[in-house]
């Protein structure tokens, strides 16, 4: 009895033994195959860091914006200055030969003569071959002296400018119809009016003017027509 007491107990240690050597070899294959963690220590330390308070900002300054300078009262605005009429320099003066009435007309170099009123245009050149008049006749070597005569249904007006392309440059053509303040011709030299050519040696002006009522022929004040343009 007291043998079989004794082979009991020591089956039971044996069994005791295997069973804290299979405990101990357990538990070390579960702690192989866990992923490692950190220690809490570590954890605790992260955490600390990355809860940890900023340093603190320092104070922004503050810099005064400048006052702007006071803006000055505007200008006073200048006046507009009126424009001035720059008077034609073309003259009148009477002058009759035959008893008839004519405008002496005396102008600068680079004038223009234009049409006092719309009408249709004669050009007519003249050459004083032998003492004679000749009217578009081409004789070379004697001057040509053009009228330009412009009329409308109620008026004539005869200009007798200087030597053509010496002393007048004519712009129109015979046979043209203008509108008041076109054009006709310019003075391109210091010379006389036919006039002074064919029948009077003391005119100096550069045209010599006529004007006349239509249809009956009756002359007008030349002087008056042309100094009350």
């Amino acid at each position: 009895m007291g043998n079989a007491t004794i082979g009991v107990g020591l089956g039971l240690s044996v069994l005791g033994i295997a069973f804290v050597v299979s405990q101990f070899a357990t538990g070390q294959g579960t702690v192989a195959g866990a992923p490692s963690r950190p220690p809490a220590v570590v954890n605790a330390g992260v955490a600390l860091v990355a809860t940890s308070t900023p340093p603190p900002t320092p104070p922004t300054s503050f810099v005064s914006s400048p006052t702007p300078a006071s803006t000055p009262p505007p200008a006073a605005a200048t006046p507009t200055p009126t424009p001035s009429t720059t008077p034609d320099p073309l003259t009148a003066t009477p002058y009759s030969s035959s008893g008839k009435r004519y405008a002496a007309l005396r102008a600068p170099v680079g004038y223009t003569f234009t049409a006092p009123f719309a009408g249709a245009v004669t050009v007519r050149r003249y050459q004083l071959i032998g003492g004679e008049l000749r009217v578009d006749s081409l004789l070379p070597g004697v001057p040509f002296f053009p009228y330009v005569t412009l009329e409308s249904a109620d008026r004539r007006v005869i200009f007798r400018p200087g030597a053509l392309d010496v002393d007048t440059e004519v712009i129109v053509k015979d046979g043209d119809r203008v509108a008041a303040g076109a054009p006709l011709f310019t003075i391109s030299g210091e010379g006389a009016s036919s006039w002074h050519t064919f029948y009077d040696r003391g005119v100096t002006a550069n045209v010599i003017a006529s004007v006349s009522a239509l249809p009956s022929g009756s002359e007008l004040d030349p002087v008056a027509f042309f100094g009350g343009r």
